[in-house]
C-alpha cells in the first residue's frame, strides 16, 4: 500500500485501515515463517510526516497466521494481535511511502518463536515419522531400544570416542 507524500502533512495524521494478504508480501529474504490466512490481516493506524526525511509508521495487525507445528508440522492457525511504532526514512525526491516493509517487518520482529497444534502434541515418531496425534507407532520395540543397535551408521565414528 503507497500513500503519497503529498498527502502526509506535518504533524497531521495520515490514517490507515487497509486487508493485507499474502500476495502483497514481498519477503526477499523468505524471513518469514508464517503465511498469513486466506482471510488476511487487518491493518489500522496512521502515518505521520515527522520531517522531509522521516516518516512515523503507528500500526495495529489483528488477524491469523498459519504456522508449523513445532512438533508434528501441522498447520496451525496462531491469533496476531501485533503493534508497531517504528519511523523510517524517506528520500526527499520520493513521490510516495511503502507501508507493506513496515507490515513485514512488523510480522517478522513479533513472530513466535515456537507454535504447537494442542499443548500436548506427540510430534512425530522419530523412527517411522508418523504423527503419534493420530496414529500409533509403526517401529518395532527394537527400533527405539538404547541398545547399540539403534544407533545410527553416519554416527557409528563416534562410538569410538566414548
Amino acid at each position: 500500500m503507497k500513500i503519497e507524500i503529498s498527502e502526509l502533512h506535518g504533524g497531521v495524521q495520515y490514517p490507515l485501515d487497509f486487508q493485507v494478504y499474502s500476495k502483497d508480501l514481498v519477503d526477499e529474504n523468505q524471513e518469514l515463517n508464517g503465511q498469513i490466512s486466506d482471510e488476511g490481516l487487518h491493518v489500522t493506524g496512521h502515518l505521520s510526516l515527522l520531517n522531509r526525511h522521516e516518516v512515523m509508521a503507528d500500526l495495529q495487525i489483528t488477524g491469523t497466521m498459519i504456522f508449523e507445528c513445532a512438533r508434528c508440522l501441522q498447520p496451525t492457525p496462531y491469533q496476531c494481535n501485533y503493534t508497531y511504532r517504528e519511523s523510517s526514512e524517506i528520500n526527499p525526491s520520493a513521490k510516495d511511502f511503502d507501508v507493506i516493509p513496515c507490515v513485514e517487518e512488523c510480522l517478522y520482529i513479533n513472530e513466535p518463536f515456537r507454535v504447537l497444534c494442542k499443548p500436548d502434541c506427540k510430534g512425530l515418531c522419530p523412527g517411522c515419522g508418523v504423527n503419534l496425534n493420530f496414529e500409533e507407532c509403526r517401529c518395532n520395540d527394537s527400533d527405539h531400544s538404547d541398545d547399540d543397535n539403534g544407533i545410527d551408521p553416519r554416527m557409528e565414528a563416534l562410538k569410538k570416542l566414548l
